[in-house]
């Protein structure tokens, strides 16, 4: 039992100096107590270099951190530029298709080679519905007054003729169809021809009486003959060479259209039925 209370004062003891210590030591070093500064930097000094190994050691490890965290960040700011910049080219694709409708819709409203002839405007819906005729489907239809054989213009010209008429659909058989066929002049000269369409992506042929005086440059428009399918002067398009036949006492000519066949957003389906 002496022994146990020894120790146990042994141990207060102990505490106790060491608690002392301590105050005493940081009273000192609140001080500048010079001895206590030699100790603290050689303290210092000894655990330097092992404070540099380690931050040698987990340098890159935080350096790579940092890198990753960059890499992230910027393939992050990448991705949404990509997207900004698919918007704006979005952007800009509906901007020129807009421009192109309202561009095609005010031709229509402004037709300058029709006069006293009723007019419905119609969209183009699609395009070829059959492997070898060259046509277009039209929103409009029997509902609308449109009838099989009525003409179709745009504001540039001809486009063809209605082939097929539904209730609310009109199928147009375009000018260049190789079964279409239409009568037409060159304004200024006294002959009559015939223009026909020699398929997709051809230019027309027009057929004039070998005396009938036409020449590449020259506008061809409608005849409106009697007993024609389309009225007077409508544009077709514009010759690009003259052949003569003197076999069959004709002039061939190589004609471009004035439409542009696969642009074709909106047109005007002319309410003419043939007269005569």
């Amino acid at each position: 039992m002496a022994t146990t209370r020894r120790g146990g004062s042994r141990s207060r003891l102990t505490f106790g100096l060491l608690v002392l210590t301590s105050v005493t030591l940081l009273t000192l070093d609140a001080r500048g107590f010079a001895p206590i500064e030699s100790v603290r930097s050689a303290v210092l000094g000894f655990f330097a270099p092992v404070g540099e190994t380690a931050g040698n050691v987990f340098r890159p490890v935080g350096d790579a951190w940092d890198g990753a965290r960059q890499q992230g960040s910027l393939r992050e700011e990448n991705e949404t530029l990509r997207e900004r910049v698919a918007e704006l080219e979005g952007d800009l694709a509906d901007a020129e298709a807009a421009e192109r409708e309202l561009t095609q819709l005010q031709a229509q409203l402004e037709l300058g080679f029709v006069e006293d002839v009723g007019e419905v405007h119609a969209r183009v819906v699609t395009g070829s519905v059959g492997n070898f005729e060259q046509t277009v489907e039209l929103d409009k239809g029997s509902d609308d007054g449109i009838r099989a054989g009525m003409p179709v213009v745009s504001g540039r010209g001809l486009v063809g003729q209605v082939a097929q008429v539904s209730g609310s659909r009109a199928v147009v058989r375009l000018l260049t169809d190789p079964g279409y066929q239409a009568g037409v002049k060159v304004p200024g000269t006294s002959g009559l021809g015939v223009v026909t369409g020699r398929g997709e992506g051809r230019l027309l042929r027009a057929s004039f009486d070998l005396r009938t005086d036409v020449e590449p440059g020259d506008l061809v428009v409608t005849s409106g003959a009697e007993r024609s399918l389309y009225p007077p002067d409508v544009p077709v398009g514009r010759i690009r060479a003259v052949d003569a036949d003197e076999v069959n006492l004709s002039r061939d000519a190589t004609v471009e259209p004035l439409v542009a066949m696969d642009e074709l957003l909106y047109v005007t389906v002319l309410l003419w039925e043939q007269r005569g």
